[in-house]
């Protein structure tokens, strides 16, 4: 699979409540049901530096998704 850094981008500098819809979106695409409610800012930026670091760490944005899930 690659990678659109471009895209990444564009998704990150979205506002936090856009770019939790995107997420979701992409969740439910994929069979996965994420809270409707946008996480708090601490959590939407670790979500960012998580994808958008030199090296793309899916794991660590895996970890924030679940842990959001499991507060809902």
């Amino acid at each position: 699979m690659r990678i659109d850094r471009e895209k990444i981008a564009a998704l990150a500098a979205m506002p936090d409540d856009k770019l939790w819809g995107e997420i979701v979106s992409m969740a439910a695409g994929l069979g996965f049901k994420l809270p409707a409610k946008t996480p708090p800012p601490s959590d939407m930026q670790r979500l960012r530096s998580a994808v958008t670091g030199q090296k793309i760490n899916i794991g660590d944005a895996m970890r924030v998704l679940k842990a959001y899930k499991r507060e809902e």
